[in-house]
């Protein structure tokens, strides 16, 4: 028989030991150690960023320098699986005084020998050229191109880094549906409840801190707050924090019943804590966040004061979440089959510089217009209202493959109706009332209307325009954004990218 568990110095228990600490170094990275000039896109040209860095590092204090190589160590590894697939290791050959060290092997079909980081990242140290990364990048590039040459449409496979690369998203229990729609219900009694009726639940992070000031005069102890655990209240604070972090991040809701077969601990089993919970996760993000906030409001009432006040506050918790960006969506719509690879290959190659940068809630709908899949209607000035009403319904009739057609964009006065916006459907007129407060805005109401005869016929086609309604930030645009989509694909828009589909 296989003995269930390996001694503390067997290769297999090293390697594990090294993967499990692979999220806390990456983060370690990112978050700390890593200068605002470095990238963190895991892209190969971060890695001339973070070569120069450590050559910088290279006089700093033995303890400083050590703690950067290590977190170096994994993103480099990270990045080379990306590029020519394969898995981590273990090479047990003693180094100094470690019984070994990790090493990346790539695809097998590239019959290449394993790299080890430390090794790559010493020898970047001793000749100091800034460029070794980048030649082992190339290296490894030329292998994959070679292997595809051979056979065409040939692509490495990288064994899935637990808690670092993307993963499923858990089916959605009946319970959490039932919870979700319990909440959403209740949601303006628990608000005047909560903000004693003030307008403060619109899901902006600072509403936080609002939540936070309402859950210490209501709750004095934490035994308190667990003798309530199960009430309205505890429950609609809980799904208004997550939320806040569903809206402003692009995380989902998620919720794990009871198994038992699951191991004492582990996720499932009685002992774990998320366990027959909702939390807010992002599987399908490297490193995304993930948290319970049931536990979160409970920790508020653990925690100490440090010369009177409190360090921590519950805001903070967006901190760990990762927000979307143009790769993200991207990836989504392509998953979803909504936009070709080919599409979603030539935004992101424009936008190349700001592709993995954040993208707040109201640069979310912009971005999937920016991969064809949504129109929008600008909020601020425009130079002439009639051309801007034709650009919306031309620009959404072309997102319709040919099933509608619109021309004959007209807005003219009407004695009954004041300004009427008409235009032709496939041939036949619609007429839409407006009404402007100047020349210069459009009628934004109006556009919520007429749009919907874009709509292709729904014996043919059951894709419609979705009006998109996202948490609004300081200075953020007010422009409207219609997404064009199945009620399938819109119901997966709004869970994954913390979008509300009307």
């Amino acid at each position: 028989m296989v003995p269930d568990t390996q001694p503390e110095t067997s290769p297999q228990h090293l390697l594990q030991q090294w993967i499990g600490d692979l999220p806390y170094q990456l983060l370690l990275l990112e978050k700390v150690l890593r200068p605002a000039d470095v990238p963190f896109d895991y892209s190969a040209k971060s890695l001339d960023a973070l070569e120069a860095r450590l050559l910088e590092q290279y006089d700093s204090a033995p303890e400083e320098r050590t703690e950067f190589v290590e977190s170096a160590m994994a993103y480099l590894g990270e990045v080379l699986l990306g590029i020519a697939g394969g898995a981590w290791g273990w090479n047990t050959r003693p180094v100094g005084d470690l019984p070994g060290q990790p090493v990346v092997w790539p695809d097998a079909e590239l019959e290449l020998s394993p790299v080890a980081p430390m090794l790559l990242i010493s020898y970047a140290l001793r000749v100091r050229t800034g460029s070794a990364f980048a030649e082992e990048i190339e290296r490894l590039r030329q292998a994959v191109t070679a292997r595809q040459h051979a056979v065409p449409g040939w692509e490495p496979v990288k064994e899935h880094t637990p808690h670092v690369d993307p993963g499923v998203r858990l089916p959605e229990d009946p319970a959490l549906t039932a919870w979700l729609a319990e909440r959403r219900e209740a949601l303006p009694a628990w608000a005047a409840d909560a903000f004693e009726g003030a307008w403060r639940w619109n899901f902006h992070p600072d509403t936080l801190d609002w939540l936070e000031a309402v859950m210490r005069r209501r709750f004095a102890t934490v035994e308190e707050f667990d003798a309530s655990r199960d009430e309205p209240f505890v429950q609609g604070a809980c799904w208004y924090m997550g939320e806040v972090i569903r809206r402003n991040k692009g995380a989902v809701w998620q919720y794990i019943p009871f198994d038992p077969d699951a191991e004492p601990g582990a996720p499932g089993s009685r002992e774990s804590v998320w366990t027959e919970v909702p939390f807010v996760d992002q599987p399908d993000k490297r490193l995304g966040g993930a948290a319970i906030p049931l536990g979160c409001l409970r920790e508020l009432l653990l925690e100490e004061e440090v010369d009177g006040r409190r360090e921590d506050r519950l805001g903070d918790v967006l901190f760990w979440f990762r927000p979307s960006s143009y790769a993200h969506v991207g990836a989504l719509l392509k998953r979803m089959g909504m936009v070709p690879r080919e599409k979603v290959d030539s935004v992101l190659a424009e936008y190349a510089e700001f592709a993995h940068n954040e993208l707040t809630p109201h640069e979310v709908p912009g971005a999937l217009e920016e991969f064809g899949v949504a129109v929008s209607a600008h909020g601020d000035d425009v130079d002439y209202l009639e051309e801007s009403y034709e650009g919306i319904l031309e620009r959404a009739a072309a997102l319709t493959d040919g099933a509608v057609t619109i021309t004959d964009v007209r807005l003219r006065e009407d004695e009954e109706d004041g300004e009427v916006l008409e235009f032709a459907r496939n041939g036949v007129l619609v007429t839409q009332q407006t009404e402007h407060q100047s020349d210069e805005y459009l009628d934004h109401l109006a556009i919520a209307e007429f749009i919907g005869h874009v709509d292709p016929d729904p014996g043919d086609d059951t894709r419609r325009f979705h009006l998109v309604d996202f948490v609004r930030l300081r200075d953020s645009n007010y422009d409207s954004y219609y997404v064009f989509a199945t009620p399938e694909q819109a119901t997966v828009l709004e869970k994954e990218l913390g979008l509300e589909l009307r």
